[in-house]
């Protein structure tokens, strides 16, 4: 006999829909008859209960219990389960015994379009889309859901920006234990796209606007072009909020889209601090005023105040300026730096294209003119003017810049320069850093990562002795071989010589075990190699630093603290190291 069971399936739908499992799900109920993949899906849906103390309880815990069960059950075509509800009062225990029967299978679906229908191959798609439910299949609820809302998305995709699903049918037939699926969708007309504007009207300039539009008035609607256009707008910092909508169309036809946005706070303060025995303490402060010239953009003061290093900044960003995902910026910095290796003073005028960090493959290029002096040096220039431009391919599978657990980071940098001043000499710089990690365990509580960076500045025409300090190679410090001092690592036989210190190559190598002890404290053990060298037969000879370290995740980043020990002190290197800032070291 046929029977029409569409409440049965739309009871099963509502409570798969309405009751997801709950985290950490406790239930003290006995599970006889199913596999192990089906009794833990019953547990998680059953609600949180102590175990029954008396005959009463459990009769009241396995009767609420087998209601979940038997709704879950015909949840995925099984309807002609059986679940019956036992109790014991020596010792008092909830208890289920279930037979599941036979799943049913679904039969070719049918697909009704209500007023006009779409053109054949947007309609066939829509057929396509309908997979979960195709002949054969089991019969789940969940799966009717799916499928009808797959083939509204593929109506849209071709450009049906309205379509919308209709009154579905679902019958069971008990007899031949199959389950056949209705849709009726309304696909409406295809959209095509007309202008942009915002609301608020006054947030952007309508040419901002019509740069960040990805389509051309008069293009057939896609999906993609209103999420590109959310994702974009979003990156930019300038906005907490997006959301787009279609206007009705207008005299030619074409729909404008409208973006609905809540402006993020126009002042941004950040504060940083770092502290590390080798580097000493710093702090860093920022101020940005957002959405500056009504382009998303952004003018940023910032400035670093530490024992070796003071800097200030003022830039000026604006995202999408090069394309989507592409920000033009222009900085201004004036600087200081007192290292091992040199003490230095100058002033840079930059100005380059950024790729989004969010784009898995980006290149950045750019150009900057900077007047510097040196002291504190054996020999080399004192005074230079560097012009410099730079390409910078990277490729970033991590999606988490301060706490990496899976993927990998290639970066390779070509910078070409030309220094005029107390000598002249062009020359290019080359650097490349990998690195990879890799989270294991339960949980994958446990993080290997490992990085390595290799590096080479070369003459093009004068000598390598004249290339400026800040544009060789060092090694050594927080962000390098931890233990020793910053900059410290070098051929300091260029001093005896007197020649410019630092070296002509680098090679440096980290790797790190992390592990997350709770959801917010961890340690970390290290070891460090690396070398500034001036010829690659010496590439290999590493100074080594081992450490162990400490993180707690503040939720936005881990705090790191690390105490780092030289393997090859020198006399100016301490017995060990500590370091402690925001991000791991690498």
């Amino acid at each position: 006999m046929r029977t029409a069971s569409a409440a049965l399936c739309a009871a099963g739908v509502v409570f798969w829909a309405t009751a997801p499992p709950p985290a950490d799900a406790r239930s003290p109920v006995t599970i006889d008859g199913v596999d192990k993949t089906q009794r833990e899906a019953i547990l998680d849906l059953l609600a949180d209960r102590d175990a029954p103390t008396t005959l009463f309880e459990a009769e009241r815990i396995s009767e609420e219990a087998a209601a979940r069960a038997l709704a879950w059950l015909r949840s995925e075509g099984y309807y002609d389960a059986e679940v019956t509800p036992e109790a014991q009062e020596t010792p008092p225990v909830a208890r289920l015994r279930i037979v599941t029967g036979a799943r049913y299978k679904f039969v070719a679906p049918d697909l009704v379009f209500e007023n006009a229908p779409p053109d054949a191959a947007s309609a066939d798609a829509a057929r396509t889309a309908l997979g979960h439910v195709a002949e054969g299949a089991p019969a789940r609820a969940a799966d009717v859901l799916q499928a009808e809302a797959d083939a509204v998305a593929a109506l849209q995709a071709a450009g049906y920006a309205d379509a919308a699903a209709g009154q579905r049918r679902v019958l069971v037939d008990h007899a031949t234990m199959t389950m056949k699926a209705e849709f009726h969708l309304n696909a409406g007309v295809v959209t095509r796209l007309g202008d942009v504007r915002i609301e608020p009207p006054t947030i952007f300039r309508h040419d901002f606007l019509v740069h960040l539009r990805n389509w051309r008035p008069g293009t057939a609607y896609k999906p993609d072009n209103l999420v590109r256009l959310r994702r974009d707008l979003s990156s930019t910092g300038a906005v907490s909020s997006v959301t787009t909508r279609l206007d009705p169309p207008n005299a030619e036809g074409e729909r404008d889209v409208v973006i609905q946005v809540e402006p993020a706070k126009r002042n941004a303060y950040e504060f940083g601090a770092g502290y590390s025995t080798t580097e000493g303490a710093s702090v860093d402060a920022q101020w940005t005023r957002r959405n500056f010239t009504g382009r998303a953009d952004s003018l940023t003061l910032s400035t670093t105040l530490g024992e070796l290093a003071q800097s200030a900044t003022i830039s000026w960003l604006r995202p999408h300026a090069a394309g989507a995902g592409r920000t033009r910026h222009t900085a201004l910095t004036v600087l200081h730096e007192d290292t091992a290796a040199y003490s230095h003073r100058g002033v840079a005028l930059s100005a380059g294209v950024d790729a989004d960090r969010r784009l898995r493959l980006g290149f950045s290029y750019g150009a900057e003119l900077s007047a510097d002096n040196y002291n504190q040096i054996a020999g080399g220039v004192s005074n230079a003017s560097v012009l410099s431009g730079f390409g910078d391919l990277r490729r970033d599978t991590t999606g988490d810049p301060l706490d990496a657990r899976h993927g990998s980071i290639l970066d390779f940098r070509v910078e070409p320069s030309v220094s005029v001043g107390d000598a002249t000499v062009a020359f290019t710089r080359f650097s490349g850093d990998a690195r990879l990690y890799r989270s294991f365990g339960k949980d994958e509580r446990i993080t290997l990562a490992a990085r390595s960076l290799v590096g080479w500045v070369a003459p093009v025409s004068g000598s390598a002795n004249d290339i400026p300090p800040d544009h060789r190679f060092y090694a050594g410090g927080g962000g390098s071989v931890r233990g020793y001092e910053y900059n410290s690592i070098y051929p300091h036989e260029r001093d005896a010589l007197g020649l410019a210190p630092g070296g002509q190559g680098a090679f440096e190598i980290s790797t790190e075990a992390r592990i997350r002890f709770a959801d917010r404290l961890g340690a970390v053990a290290f070891v460090d190699g690396g070398n500034a060298f001036d010829s690659w037969n010496d590439a290999a000879d590493l100074k080594w630093g081992v450490g162990v370290g400490f993180r707690y995740d503040l939720g936005f980043a881990p705090l790191r603290v690390d105490v780092a020990h030289a393997l090859e002190r020198g006399s100016d290197d301490p017995s060990f190291a500590i370091y402690i800032s925001l991000g791991q070291a690498f």
